[in-house]
């Protein structure tokens, strides 16, 4: 359980990590990363504009991961048979929600 518990905190702590240029729009426009929505490439101000917005959803995202991450070395041996898959459905939630928010909020900005 201590693997499972440990590679969710660190992915979460690899996203948040990721997040942080973005959110500081300390990247350029590119090809490889940031948020790569084709309404990001409209404008460089869009494109600074989407990446931050992105950029603190997904380091929500990446805290609630650290947060599942880290309740797995306290869980009781009777709910350890759960903790893999609701770890992996709080991940895959803490990435999707950002994600749709992301391509939602960047469509009712101009």
């Amino acid at each position: 359980m201590t693997l499972i518990a440990m590679t969710t905190l660190l992915a979460g702590l690899l996203i948040l990590i990721l997040s942080l240029p973005l959110i500081a729009r300390k990247v350029p426009m590119n090809e490889l990363y940031g948020i790569r929505i084709p309404a990001a490439f409209e404008s460089e101000e869009r494109w600074y504009a989407i990446n931050a917005y992105g950029g603190r959803q997904l380091a929500v995202g990446a805290v609630v991961i650290m947060v599942a991450g880290a309740s797995g070395f306290f869980l009781a041996p009777e709910h350890q048979d759960y903790y893999l898959p609701g770890s992996l459905v709080v991940t895959v939630l803490a990435v999707l929600i950002p994600a749709l928010n992301t391509l939602r909020w960047s469509r009712r900005k101009p």
